[in-house]
């Protein structure tokens, strides 16, 4: 966010921009959509057993992160008579807010500069669940958004974007969140994972349930992200539409790059998935960049991020590391590639804008850049994981906050074990139990009339003795359905495709 982490910005009016604050109010409302587009993504890419509790989480991650925003975290975060390490109470409970106007080094009213900034830490608290929400309680994970939000969040946004961070007033240069919200979710997760450790049932539920979630939340958190990276100028100048010019080039070059390393990897395939993971990964690493880059940088940075994630991603996939969605691979490497190469391609043409008093990095000679942007981003990603996994370690101490779903609770599924409710329509029609119907979907449920179905749980899968069988709805077994793509699956598709009603 440049503005408010430049503090010899240069404004032709100290006092509030209509026009500024209009723009940073609908950018606010643009981040704010990328939260349920992260439920979708993220419930697309895990097994439909698990598909509600992670929009559910995301959507309690903005209810929760927004409370606490108001009552103790934009103060923490952005108080500008705070230390070099941590803000004061300055807006505690949002006081003050009216008296300082506009915010230090900006155009922009404080309520609005807050609203922005809370959509910020709302949709960054939401991340690391990506890592191992399928085998995590709710109401421990409640928690743990309000503390994370509060230990690692706040702090480290402190450090980057308030007047008197460490790392701001050492001249680190962070756009929209490469360490605040990239840096640290991605080793969130890492710690995430690794405490918890892998599912259970990991081969079983390794495929997407659900492409086209995973295409609709990848579209949500691509719109939004123009507001996210182009709100950050915090007014609505050249640089703010540069910003958004180069944020949609990174996300369109990470796409490509890693649905074409997926296509010669995977026997001339190409996949959907890999696009929509690389757009991802290509917004990442164009965040802390995007207001100090020419166009031309957001391309090679797109591609870079594309490349570098998916790779890491493959080999991730083939470790012990169970990183279910990829929330490392992507967000903690691809924010760190983009930290980087800010300092490589930063440009005091682009910075000149709107903006008096900085140099770029390697293109203008400044070559200490890039030792700032490294200490900063191996700071943050220490920070992150080390308070995570702490956090953890001590919540999985206290009696009732243990972290970790029983083991049946993992393979039955959370939206079944942790909310008794369900992503696709089924209706109870009958208390009676069938252990047929819970053998073929893993669901403590029998005699159900659906109006729909889910690509894991066929209704006519369902055995109870007052289950409905519609009649154009073949017979098909849970097991084939879930099984991972290979010889059996095809040839078995093949056969329904002839007309045989049952695969086996």
């Amino acid at each position: 966010m440049s503005s408010p982490q430049n503090p010899q910005a240069s404004t032709l009016d100290p006092v509030v921009d209509p026009a500024a604050n209009a723009w940073v109010m609908i950018s606010s409302a643009l981040v704010l959509l990328m939260i349920p587009g992260l439920g979708y993504f993220y419930s697309g890419l895990s097994s439909s057993k698990n598909a509600l509790v992670f929009l559910h989480l995301c959507m309690l991650s903005l209810a929760i992160v927004s409370v606490q925003w108001f009552m103790w975290g934009f103060s923490l975060a952005f108080s500008t008579t705070g230390g070099p390490f941590i803000g004061d109470g300055m807006f505690l409970g949002l006081k003050n807010a009216a008296v300082l106007a506009p915010y230090s080094g900006t155009v922009v009213s404080v309520d609005v500069f807050v609203m922005f900034q809370g959509m910020f830490a709302a949709i960054t608290a939401a991340l690391p669940f990506g890592s191992a929400a399928d085998r995590t309680r709710l109401l421990p994970s409640m928690l743990f958004i309000v503390i994370w939000t509060t230990v690692v969040y706040d702090v480290v946004a402190y450090w980057v974007w308030s007047p008197n961070g460490w790392l701001h007033v050492r001249g680190y240069l962070d756009f929209a969140g490469g360490c605040p919200v990239e840096v640290v979710s991605g080793f969130a997760g890492l710690a995430f994972a690794l405490y918890m450790g892998p599912r259970k049932s990991r081969l079983v539920d390794e495929k997407p349930h659900n492409v086209g979630y995973v295409i609709l939340g990848t579209g949500l958190l691509w719109f939004g992200w123009l507001g996210f990276n182009g709100g950050s100028a915090f007014d609505s100048t050249r640089r703010a539409g540069l910003a958004v010019v180069v944020t949609n080039l990174a996300g369109s070059m990470g796409a490509l790059s890693w649905m074409f390393w997926d296509y010669f990897s995977n026997g001339r395939k190409y996949s959907c998935v890999g696009f929509c993971l690389g757009a991802v990964a290509g917004l990442v690493a164009i965040t802390p960049a995007a207001g100090y880059v020419e166009p031309w940088a957001g391309v090679v940075i797109g591609l870079t991020a594309g490349t570098v994630c998916r790779f890491v991603a493959a080999f991730n996939h083939s470790s012990r590391l169970d990183d279910t969605l990829d929330v490392f691979a992507v967000h903690g490497v691809g924010g760190a590639i983009g930290n980087i190469l800010t300092a490589v391609f930063a440009t005091s043409d682009v910075l000149g804008l709107d903006t008096t008093g900085q140099t770029g990095g390697w293109l203008n000679q400044n070559w200490k850049q890039m030792y700032i942007h490294i200490y900063a981003t191996v700071a943050c990603a220490a920070w992150s994981f080390c308070l995570t996994y702490a956090v953890f370690w001590i919540m999985d101490k206290i009696p009732g906050l243990h972290l970790r779903v029983k083991e049946e609770q993992e393979l039955l599924g959370l939206d079944a074990a942790q909310m008794g409710e369900y992503a696709y329509n089924y209706h109870r029609t009958h208390s009676d139990s069938s252990s047929a119907a819970e053998t073929a979907v893993g669901m403590p449920f029998s005699g159900l009339t659906s109006t729909h179905t889910s690509p894991d749980n066929v209704v006519n899968a369902f055995q109870g003795p007052h289950a409905t069988q519609h009649p154009e709805i073949p017979r098909v077994s849970h097991d084939a359905m879930a099984a991972p793509e290979g010889r059996k699956t095809s040839a078995s598709l093949r056969n329904f495709n002839k007309g045989d009603n049952t695969i086996v």
